[in-house]
């Protein structure tokens, strides 16, 4: 006799801005539970202790599917990791086109968090709905942090070509001649003799003060 195959337990996550809608159900195709929570720490408490609850009353493993990962899930997705859930991504693109194969009742968050139940069912049998569901990986911690340092750098380096466009705006308007020195308002030296003729001005503005007073 081949081995019974254990019960796993399935969470579907259909990811909003400020509300997700969420359905938890067995391998066996029995749903235990949908219900919502609100994107905050009181919302992602609520949804570990729901799953912890029935983990624990069916003695099963974990396998939790949602939308946006890296996106809008953020942070209950890297949450659902630290629990050691196994976490899979529903590629946006490719459950549109499961769900004009498979059409169920008029789209809503509630009926989409329980496609995500079937989306597993149908895993374990039909290709198209494996494709849809992609399991995400671990990535060492490192990964993760180099990750977070290049978007802070892209952030950075934007945030100065901003400050720069304005500047060359506003030399253009009161200061032109100054450009025709240098073409690059955000050079090294255009910051260091915008700096020195900002100490003059502000001498030479004291100096007024002081015999206006005496």
């Amino acid at each position: 006799m081949s081995e019974k195959k254990s019960l796993e337990l399935r969470v579907s996550v259909d990811v909003g801005y400020w509300r997700h809608s969420v359905a938890i159900g067995l391998s066996s195709g029995e749903v235990l539970e949908e219900f919502e929570i609100e994107h905050r720490p009181e919302g992602f408490k609520d949804f570990f202790t729901r799953i912890e609850k029935h983990r624990k009353t069916t003695n099963s493993a974990v396998a939790v599917a949602m939308e946006g990962y890296n996106g809008h899930a953020r942070p209950l997705d890297s949450l659902v990791r630290a629990r050691g859930y196994r976490l899979y991504n529903l590629n946006n693109l490719k459950f549109a086109r499961f769900k004009e194969i498979f059409p169920g009742s008029a789209k809503s968050d509630r009926i989409d968090a329980h496609k995500g139940l079937e989306l597993f069912q149908l895993s374990d049998h039909l290709p198209l709905a494996k494709e849809v569901l992609q399991e995400v990986s671990g990535t060492p911690h490192e990964n993760e942090v180099l990750k977070r340092l290049t978007r802070r750098r892209r952030r950075l380096v934007n945030e100065r070509v901003r400050v720069v466009n304005n500047l060359q705006a506003d030399l253009q308007a009161v200061c032109p001649g100054l450009l025709e020195i240098t073409s690059e308002a955000g050079s090294q030296w255009a910051y260091g003799f915008l700096n020195l003729a900002s100490i003059r001005l502000n001498d030479l503005s004291c100096d007024s003060d002081s015999r206006f007073v005496s």
